[in-house]
């Protein structure tokens, strides 16, 4: 009865999940004394958004909650227009929440969060060239937002060739779209490199810049934080055996989308483990595909007895986080 409630559309559901951010938030939103995780900003947009956090703190914890609920919204919407889950509801904005809030480290603005919510757009581009005929120009957005993204946190680069995968999944080969991709990906760069040039600033800075962000960082959690992360990774994997067993009774778009998460997860969970200055606020990062995943298997698997206690579980070491 109670995931059968949540997994509805009511007005009361979208509340309930609406407030939960906000209250889990509001704690380190009004602390003055909040102690932030320090983070490795190299490249300039990255430096402006630590600038920020150190000039106006509580609007940077505001603008970050916000961009959070704009990622788990947007993450529902992505799902209205392609269907890929067959079942309207408001699951992946929750799980985005409470896989991404649960880093009370990290609530403030950062880098990571903002690529997140432009690779989030990545992904509306992305899935609608399934039906597209002919070349699509969709792929020279797409390798724009990547390059953006890493104008703001550098590593988000080496998720490129995620966008590659994707393209070989979703379309016939036609070359001029992966060097749309590739174009995509090189003409923000070319722009930075022109208003160095223009504002006589050498650009030996940049590349200093960019090799400023492979400094190793501590990924240190806390107890409570370690606890959560392993039943997550545990359920992770339990989630996606149930899916792959349902990948060949899918529609060919939606079987195709799941991969296509599939490749942005893997790729961004090789960047985490492998570039040295990412560091845990890869998380909002990485989420994206999760929420997906652990809403696909609510909404599909039938053993409602399982399901109650894992959701439980799940929701009781969030809240366990807050206050430990």
């Amino acid at each position: 009865m109670v995931l059968k409630y949540i997994n509805s559309n009511r007005i009361s559901v979208i509340v309930l999940f609406s407030l939960l951010p906000v209250l889990y938030w509001m704690p380190s939103l009004f602390s003055i004394s909040a102690q932030y995780e320090s983070e490795v900003a190299s490249i300039f947009m990255g430096r402006w958004i630590a600038s920020f956090n150190d000039n106006f703190k509580f609007l940077s914890s505001l603008i970050a909650m916000l961009l959070i609920m704009l990622n788990g919204y947007l993450l529902i919407q992505l799902n209205t227009v392609h269907f890929f889950i067959p079942v309207r509801t408001q699951l992946p904005f929750l799980f985005y929440v409470m896989l991404t809030a649960c880093f009370t480290q990290h609530h403030h603005l950062t880098p990571e969060l903002v690529s997140s919510a432009l690779l989030m757009i990545l992904f509306f581009r992305l899935l609608s060239t399934y039906k597209i005929e002919g070349i699509s120009l969709r792929f020279l957005d797409c390798g724009l937002l990547i390059a953006m993204a890493s104008l703001f946190y550098f590593p988000v680069i080496f998720i490129f060739p995620f966008l590659l995968v994707a393209l070989g999944l979703l379309r016939p080969f036609a070359w001029r779209e992966w060097v749309f991709s590739i174009l995509g990906l090189i003409l923000p760069y070319v722009f930075v490199i022109s208003g160095y040039y223009l504002a006589d600033i050498p650009v030996n800075n940049l590349v200093n810049d960019i090799s400023g962000e492979f400094i190793r960082v501590q990924k240190a959690l806390r107890l409570s934080q370690q606890v959560y992360w392993i039943f997550v990774l545990a359920f992770m994997f339990y989630a996606s055996y149930f899916l792959a067993g349902a990948l060949d009774s899918m529609k060919i778009h939606a079987r195709k989308s799941f991969l296509v998460f599939l490749a942005f997860f893997l790729n961004s969970l090789l960047v985490f483990l492998v570039i040295g200055g990412a560091d845990t606020g890869m998380v909002y990062i990485v989420a994206l595909p999760l929420a997906y995943l652990f809403t696909f298997y609510f909404v599909k698997h039938k053993t409602g007895w399982l399901n109650l206690a894992l959701f439980f579980i799940f929701l009781l070491l969030f809240i366990a986080q807050r206050i430990m």
